[in-house]
């Protein structure tokens, strides 16, 4: 029959010993048990004193006398108890281990010391081929020491761990294989502290509750990435969570003067093997923040801390993603300030809370980009004012009562619908806004200067070429015909065009269906000339195929019309 002590092998590493437990040990034992940190993490009868500490060590010393080569051991350092370490099997070739230390030692690396020597005997002298791993949810002492040797983490099971004030949480489980490395198997990601000028990111803390519920733009737009007052705790929690799983790191965008959260960052999908040195990118700010450069300040400081080496303290990623609401404009215009690029859409991609669905808009950099040459900014939309109408952005306010009514004429003139739908009006005025947030178009709604009604539309695209030329085009409801107004928003578009103080251009052109002559009439009474004409060029929406003819008008032109002074 094995005798207790010696049937406990003893464990070192010269630092750290493990051993079997002795009477001197009980004090010890009795100030661990009645710790708030341990009794937090670890179900305890209470009170604790001296007799439940006997009884715990004459449940030791029976374990060990039964036959089993498993059971608990002390922890010793600097010739005192410092905590216990346990195996228990759960299976053939599958223990559990479990570990607590004394108050006065963690954060010396004891607990992943005297793991680590368990583990070894548990593998390589006991023959073990599993061990397992559990702990409260929220308890990151133990998740570290298990992920420093190597431990998956498997998964979460919820309402299984009873807390010291009668909660339940849920409780982490991973394994280890014998074959497995005994080192991390996956970066415990950090939050590093980021600064410009106004801003500061920085992990997030348990005191950063939000003031306000999350506005409509967040709920719409994040699905739940933002906190709420109500639940912020266990959002905390399962971003932590991600980043000791190496799956994200977050931030929290700051106000360097006051410290008040504004906002988050994150990036993220950066524990996927065949994805690696990747990942994708979110972010939302609080209403308040909105509006001033916030984010921009904080897209800049993750990109450059994302793309820096990791040993300048960066995480040396080589791609950055980012997949948007195709409505939001706004975080349309921070991707391309940053100088990401538009690379795809995905139709009806995003289940929306609302029920609808929506676009998603593809947005990506490379660490070897040309930052500065890719970045882009949406072309501003002054309003510009004639004698009848007002050239203005469109809005949400313009869309249609009801859908447009067959226009043979537009038809065949244009061999598209130009006109915005009144179902899906939104999706049209993001996909035309979109068009204008890489600074290479600009449009305007062309509306009645009393009623603000709109009447048509008008825009110049192809812009940004070092020729700084443009191709302008424009259409008007059926109703707004025959008035001269094409001519009128057309002459005001030139003006703005060739302005120094406008778009800046020499040169803008423009092409119609050989026959509409009424779109030539309205180009020439601008000052446009014809300079070619294709045959057979253009198909028009009924099949026909016709001629197409070009139109172009230089800023020289336009300033010293025939019979000007000079």
């Amino acid at each position: 029959m094995p005798v207790f002590p010696d049937a406990v092998p003893e464990l070192t590493d010269g630092a750290v010993t493990l051993r079997a437990h002795q009477d001197s040990d009980l004090p010890r034992i009795v100030e661990f048990a009645n710790d708030p940190r341990t009794r937090a993490s670890v179900p305890l009868p209470s009170p604790y004193g001296m007799e439940q500490a006997r009884e715990f060590f004459d449940q030791v010393r029976t374990t060990w006398e039964s036959g089993t080569r498993q059971g608990a051991w002390a922890v010793e350092v600097d010739g005192r108890w410092a905590g216990s370490i346990n195996l228990h099997s759960r299976a053939g070739g599958t223990s559990e281990i479990g570990y607590g230390v004394h108050p006065d030692v963690r954060g010396r690396g004891v607990t992943t010391a005297a793991a680590r020597l368990l583990v070894a005997h548990a593998f390589d002298d006991l023959g073990l081929q599993t061990l397992v791993w559990r702990a409260a949810r929220g308890n990151w002492a133990s998740r570290r020491v298990a992920w420093a040797l190597g431990f998956t983490h498997d998964g979460t099971w919820p309402a299984t761990h009873p807390g010291p004030d009668g909660t339940i949480v849920g409780t982490w489980f991973g394994h280890l294989h014998a074959s497995d490395p005994r080192a991390p198997q996956l970066p415990w990601r950090e939050a590093a502290a980021l600064e410009s000028g106004r801003i500061r990111l920085r992990p997030w803390r348990d005191t950063d509750v939000p003031d306000t519920t999350p506005d409509r733009s967040l709920t719409h737009f994040m699905l739940g990435s933002a906190p709420a007052p109500d639940g912020f705790d266990e959002w905390l929690l399962t971003r932590l969570e991600r980043m000791a799983g190496g799956e994200a790191v977050v931030w929290c965008i700051a106000d360097i003067a006051t410290d008040h959260p504004l906002g988050g960052i994150q990036l993220f999908r950066m524990n996927v093997p065949m994805l690696r040195d990747t990942a994708r990118l979110a972010y939302w700010l609080q209403p308040s923040a909105r509006g001033r450069g916030v984010m921009r300040d904080a897209m800049e400081l993750v990109v450059r801390h994302s793309f820096s080496p990791t040993t300048d303290g960066g995480l040396g990623l080589r791609r950055l993603a980012a997949h948007v609401d195709g409505t939001n404009l706004a975080s349309h215009r921070v991707l391309r300030w940053a100088g990401f690029r538009h690379i795809g859409s995905e139709h009806a991609n995003i289940a929306l809370p609302d029920g609808t669905v929506g676009d998603e808009e593809s947005f990506e950099l490379l660490a070897s980009d040309d930052r500065e040459a890719q970045r882009s900014a949406a072309v501003p939309v002054p309003v510009l004012r004639t004698e009848r109408l007002t050239l203005r952005a469109w809005s949400e306010q313009d869309r249609p009562e009801r859908e447009p009514a067959p226009d043979p004429q537009a038809a065949g003139a244009m061999g598209i619908e130009p006109r915005p739908p009144a179902a899906g009006y939104a999706d049209w005025l993001a996909r035309e806004s979109c068009d204008e947030l890489d600074g290479t178009s600009v449009g305007w709604c062309i509306a009645d200067a009393v009623t603000d009604r709109p009447l048509g539309s008008i825009g110049v695209r192809g812009l940004g070429t070092p020729l700084r030329s443009g191709t302008t085009g424009y259409w008007l409801y059926d109703e707004a015909r025959g008035r001269g107004l094409a001519g009128e928003a057309l002459r005001a578009v030139v003006d703005h065009a060739f302005s120094p103080d406008g778009l800046g251009l020499r040169r803008l052109d423009a092409a119609t269906v050989d026959g509409n002559h009424a779109s030539m009439l309205t180009l020439a009474s601008a000052g446009f000339r014809q300079y070619g004409q294709d045959h057979d060029s253009f198909v028009a929406a009924d099949g026909t195929i016709t001629d197409t003819a070009y139109f172009e008008l230089l800023s020289v032109e336009h300033t010293h019309r025939p019979g000007d002074p000079d």
